[in-house]
């Protein structure tokens, strides 16, 4: 390919930005890369080798050698890859080397990576560029070569440079993707475990998703429904509270004009006939004021089931160091019972029950019943 072809096109940049989409990451952009540039493949490590352990490879292309020789390779690649020279020299973000100006050529063939790693699969040039996201994601992208390929040189080095910060703004994106989808899914695995229903509603009011916990309450079809696409808590009375909850939520995390950071709370225990053992917790979810409305998640709910949280109180009293009393009435304070419900709950009188909420309050550092809910949830959650 001429130096003069060697410009950023749309169509690659379009592959380039919806990279994170792909079911493999960047395996559009790399074949489009490798055809661009002219050279034998294309590869991006999203995490880079260490000792002990192998990057995430992917190429743009797969490389065409036995597959049992490409699990040998990733092991052996595990084992030695902080020996790789063109990676340990590209230290700073932006850095762009190519492989010949780390070493020499006869260097190269005496060194046990080339020969173990590289050599099998035919790459005898290449050119790396080194990226870090501002959250901290780094990554390599790498062009590759035969001895009798594409000759790398200036011009590569100098496209690879004003691709660099359109790389960099993928990988952020590819980062804040990756990180908002673990921690959805850490939050709902482990409440899945703790037997806690959790369903994440948009902001238009319709239902997102849902763990196997709240799948389980669905299938039975005797507390919850969906109609038009929204969930539905069943009882008259029930059914009510949990509207008006679901749209207080949506209304506070629109209209947060006075910077109020707190997020919207709101606990109750289900009352109507096939709900008594039900406790609800539905809570807003903060949103950047620059982001529409109607995108992403807006609302949780979080549903318990009084009869099924044994191993809920447990890990209560494990987790904040509360007797099995204390751990009971804090289990209860979560599902969303009131102190005067907690009490006939427990059995005990209200004072009682009064004396040991002050009691968790001041064990955990809240205030409030809703402070209390809030942390509990959040700080199970992080045990996932």
């Amino acid at each position: 390919m001429s130096t003069k072809s060697l410009e950023l096109t749309d169509s690659l940049l379009k592959l380039l930005y919806g990279g994170p989409l792909e079911p493999v990451p960047w395996r559009g952009f790399l074949k489009a890369l490798t055809a661009h540039i002219g050279c034998d493949n294309a590869a991006i490590t999203l995490q880079l080798s260490r000792e002990g352990l192998a990057p995430m490879l992917i190429w743009g292309e797969n490389p065409a050698i036995d597959l049992d020789l490409a699990r040998d390779i990733g092991s052996r690649h595990a084992a030695i890859g902080h020996m790789d020279m063109l990676r340990n020299a590209l230290e700073q973000s932006g850095d762009i080397l190519l492989l010949h100006e780390v070493t020499s050529r006869e260097a190269l063939l005496e060194d046990e990576f080339y020969q173990t790693v590289l050599l099998p699969y035919g790459v005898e040039q290449a050119l790396g560029m080194h990226v870090r996201e501002p959250g901290g994601l780094e990554c390599n992208i790498g062009l590759t070569s035969s001895d009798k390929g594409l000759q790398f040189g200036k011009p590569h080095k100098k496209f690879m440079a004003e691709l660099r910060p359109h790389v960099i703004q993928a990988l952020e994106i590819f980062a804040r993707i990756y990180r908002d989808e673990s921690e959805i899914d850490v939050l709902t695995d482990t409440l899945d475990r703790l037997t806690i229903g959790t369903f994440m509603i948009d902001g238009r009011g319709k239902l997102l998703r849902t763990n196997g916990a709240a799948g389980e309450l669905m299938e039975r079809g005797e507390t919850f429904h969906i109609f038009d696409g929204r969930l539905m808590l069943n009882g008259r009375s029930d059914s009510g509270r949990f509207r008006q909850s679901i749209e207080q939520a949506l209304a506070a995390r629109i209209s947060n004009h006075k910077n109020d950071k707190n997020d919207y709370v709101r606990a109750f225990r289900c009352i109507d006939n096939g709900n008594e053992n039900l406790g609800v917790l539905v809570r807003s979810i903060p949103r950047d004021r620059l982001s529409p409305a109607d995108l992403g998640a807006a609302v949780v709910v979080y549903v318990t089931d009084a009869g099924r949280t044994g191993s809920f109180k447990q890990l209560i009293a494990t987790l904040f160091d509360l007797s099995p009393s204390e751990a009971n009435l804090a289990a209860l304070l979560t599902e969303g019972l009131t102190l005067a419900e907690a009490a006939r709950e427990t059995g005990l009188t209200e004072s009682t029950v009064r004396s040991y909420s002050k009691k968790i309050f001041a064990k955990l550092g809240v205030s409030r019943q809703t402070d209390l809910v809030r942390l509990i949830l959040r700080s199970v959650a992080m045990l996932g």
